[in-house]
């Protein structure tokens, strides 16, 4: 190969592999797709029953932050008036109106959980102060209560200003876990809780901030809901504590610091009512959630790159329905290379150099066995009916629009066939572009008349393998998923095709035919 070959192979290659490298090592982009994708469906629900007067409804929402990501949200009005109200961090549904009888409201929303399991607990240094959902005194939403049985408490368990923030949290949380009963319809103020050793969750999660805060460590309270596979959920409070330069989620109810859980969606960070209501005369509140399995090209959308200027580029940025177009666009180059290293290297004879890819692209809607039947079945007949418009003499253009039809109404007979044996892939196989058929079809005929049969059914039993060979390639959810997300890739593939290119010895085909040559000259002579 000549020199230009190998430094064009070599910038495309540095090329695409510095993006690439970038992108999934600093960027931290998934390289693989994730099968178990933390989505879910909530349904936030609020009943309330008026007397027919004027009244209001206020409903917290949740938020999209850096550990919980909100995709679509619906409401359902029951024929009062919807607002949205979004305050900063804070989000609120409000609902006014005449509420007569009994209303049932709904706020329905799917959020993604992108940590990973079991990292939800964990302090984040990477979190600063500009991802906490406040100061102390706007997320608590009630002044600081430091009493001297809490620092006498402080005492007892031998906590000293200057240690360690994480020694603090564990052992402060051991206390409040271990030593304080959580009691349904208990105290709620932490200087009760801590007097009378029970309070309600709301109360033991206000005592475990107020002896974080007399530690010198930054807590507030949050509420949010469990995340299950199916059914109801319940609104939960938690803690939220300052360490090392991260935030640290805490839950009294468990058994030590590290177990909150990783599948949890925060509704507020704010020590408020998550419902609050006015004119009505009694209300309740309920959560339903459903976790869902979404296609490969939906859960594409949750690896998009996190830096503004590579989302500014990220094709996760289309309409669902182009990037199912481009996902399949984009590994179409990978095809091709394979096709290319199967004719110059190997010497593999097809018909044309993309008929055979098209073909494996055509069979993604179907098993690699009942495509290739298809194929084979559809191509056997149209050469038969090839054969017989020859008779009849006709010009080029109407005899391929004839061979058309004639293929059109085959693959029907055969979709009809297989709806009578249960043959899935042959009604699959209605998904074909009939008109790379119609026109394999006429090539076929041609070259048999040309080449003769041998050659043409070499040409064609090469052209199978390489759609055989090339349909993993389509099938693949792991390589549409790489070359969406990196698209630079592109780039790496065009750099072997410039090699390849540059490639001028034998092929494995030539040294296969001219073998009993080779051994001549290879051997003594006489």
């Amino acid at each position: 190969m000549s020199r230009p070959v190998y430094w064009t192979a070599a910038v495309l290659f540095l090329l695409g592999s510095s993006a690439f490298l970038y992108k999934s090592i600093v960027l931290d982009m998934a390289l693989w797709p994730d099968r178990a994708a933390r989505v879910w469906r909530v349904e936030m629900g609020v009943s309330v029953i008026g007397d027919g007067g004027p009244g209001r409804v206020e409903l917290q929402l949740p938020n999209s932050d850096a550990r919980q990501a909100l995709l679509d949200e619906h409401s359902f009005d029951d024929g009062l008036q919807f607002a949205m109200q979004r305050r900063g961090g804070d989000v609120r549904a409000t609902w006014t109106g005449r509420f007569g009888d009994i209303h049932r409201l709904t706020y329905t929303f799917r959020v993604h959980i992108p940590v990973k399991e079991g990292g939800a607990s964990a302090a984040e240094p990477g979190q600063m102060d500009n991802d906490a959902p406040g100061s102390m005194e706007e997320s608590s939403g009630r002044d600081e209560v430091v009493t001297p049985a809490m620092t006498e408490a402080l005492t007892r368990l031998g906590i000293q200003e200057g240690d360690d923030s994480s020694a603090v949290v564990a052992s402060l949380f051991g206390f409040v876990a271990h030593e304080i009963e959580s009691v349904a319809g208990g105290s709620e103020d932490s200087r009760l809780v801590l007097r009378g050793r029970e309070g309600s969750p709301v109360g033991i999660c206000r005592l475990l901030i107020d002896l974080l805060r007399a530690a010198g460590i930054d807590a507030h309270l949050g509420s949010g809901i469990p995340l299950y596979a199916l059914g109801r959920s319940e609104l939960v409070h938690f803690v939220e504590a300052r360490v090392h330069g991260g935030w640290m989620r805490l839950l009294p109810s468990t058994e030590s610091p590290g177990d909150f859980p990783s599948k949890f969606v925060v509704l507020s960070m704010a020590d408020q009512p998550i419902l609050s209501t006015a004119g009505v005369g009694a209300s309740q509140i309920d959560f339903n959630v459903l976790r869902e399995s979404l296609p490969p090209s939906e859960l594409a959308a949750f690896v998009a790159p996190t830096s503004p200027l590579w989302r500014a580029v990220s094709l996760y940025r289309l309409p669902v329905e182009t990037q199912m177009t481009l996902q399949v666009l984009l590994v179409m180059p990978l095809a091709v290379l394979i096709a290319a290293a199967f004719r110059n290297f190997i010497g593999l004879r097809t018909f044309g150099i993309f008929m055979p890819i098209l073909i494996a692209l055509s069979l993604r809607s179907t098993d690699l066995v009942s495509g290739l039947l298809l194929v084979t079945s559809v191509i056997l007949a149209g050469v038969v009916g090839r054969l017989l418009l020859d008779r009849l003499r006709l010009l080029f253009v109407p005899r391929v629009c004839l061979l058309l039809c004639l293929v059109i109404l085959f693959v029907t007979a055969l979709a009809q066939i297989g709806y009578e044996i249960g043959g899935r892939g042959f009604m699959s196989g209605l998904l074909f572009p009939i008109v790379i058929l119609a026109i394999l079809i006429e090539r076929i005929s041609v070259t048999a008349l040309e080449e003769g049969v041998e050659s043409t059914t070499k040409l064609l039993a090469g052209s199978l393998l390489l759609s055989a060979l090339s349909y993993p390639v389509f099938q693949s959810d792991w390589l549409a998923h790489l070359f969406f997300g990196f698209p630079e890739l592109i780039l790496c593939v065009m750099a072997a095709l410039v090699l390849l290119g540059g490639y001028t010895g034998y092929r494995v085909s030539e040294l296969w035919r001219f073998r009993t040559f080779m051994r001549m000259q290879e051997s003594p002579q006489s």
